[in-house]
């Protein structure tokens, strides 16, 4: 079944295979997985536990139920309904690589990342390509770029040209654009009750919680547990583009 998923998927996806619902867990807690396909037999005997689990951890998490049909399933597929679980693909009826592209594509598009992308997709519409896609990859692949420099080789410039590039396009400092953006993504990833404060400054590549502490509080002015209950993701989002955005959306509106 991982080999029909890595073959549907190209290179549009990697895969990382766990054995376990544990290995899972600390998956998702630790690495920038931003899509589940689970299979309720991971562990032997069909059980709805592991998956249920899973989602109720990490709400936020796509999942896709891929698994064999059998007698012992049908409990299970009752069991995992009733907790949310919509998108079932069984093995051998709907598996074609077509189909199985299809599936992850669409629900790929429910990643926290891809959500973020979108809602910040019009700030960044006068950068060029290039450094349009390093932008996205601090939501895509927090830990991998953490400075202005792994920004600009990301874009394949410079340093002075990324700086330059910013400003022309009316965006805060490509440090303050940094910040600001880790920290909207660590308040989203904070909204699922599996994730911890450590949890989410290691998956985006904080040496040390208190980096994250700290980054909260100059965006936000709160810390990472105030916010977390004290902020939607939506206020989130708002407050930041009205701090930190504020001249790049008067310019879009100038131009439109």
């Amino acid at each position: 079944m991982v080999h029909r998923l890595q073959h549907a998927a190209g290179r549009r996806f990697g895969f990382l295979p766990v054995r376990t619902w544990e290995d899972a867990v600390s998956a998702v807690l630790r690495r920038p997985v931003e899509l589940a396909v689970v299979d309720a037999s991971l562990e032997g005997q069909p059980r709805a536990q592991g998956i249920e689990r899973l989602n109720a951890l990490f709400p936020s998490l796509p999942l896709i139920l891929y698994t064999a049909l059998t007698a012992e399933m049908a409990t299970v597929f009752l069991q995992l309904g009733r907790s949310g679980i919509r998108r079932v693909l069984v093995e051998r009826h709907d598996d074609h690589p077509s189909c199985l592209a299809d599936a992850l594509v669409t629900e790929a598009a429910h990643a926290v990342s891809r959500r973020l992308i979108e809602a910040i997709g019009d700030l960044l519409a006068a950068c060029p390509r290039e450094l349009r896609w390093a932008i996205e990859t601090v939501l895509r692949e927090p830990a991998e770029v953490q400075s202005v420099k792994a920004l600009a080789e990301r874009a394949r410039m410079d340093r002075r040209t990324c700086v330059r590039w910013f400003a022309r396009a009316h965006l805060p400092p490509p440090s303050d654009t940094l910040m600001a953006l880790r920290v909207v993504y660590a308040h989203r990833l904070l909204q699922d009750p599996g994730y911890t404060v450590e949890d989410v400054a290691t998956r985006l590549g904080y040496g040390q919680t208190r980096s994250l502490t700290m980054n909260m509080k100059d965006v936000l002015g709160m810390t990472p547990g105030e916010a977390r209950v004290s902020l939607t993701p939506e206020g989130v989002l708002h407050l930041v583009r009205q701090r930190y955005f504020a001249r790049a959306a008067v310019a879009i509106a100038e131009a439109s």
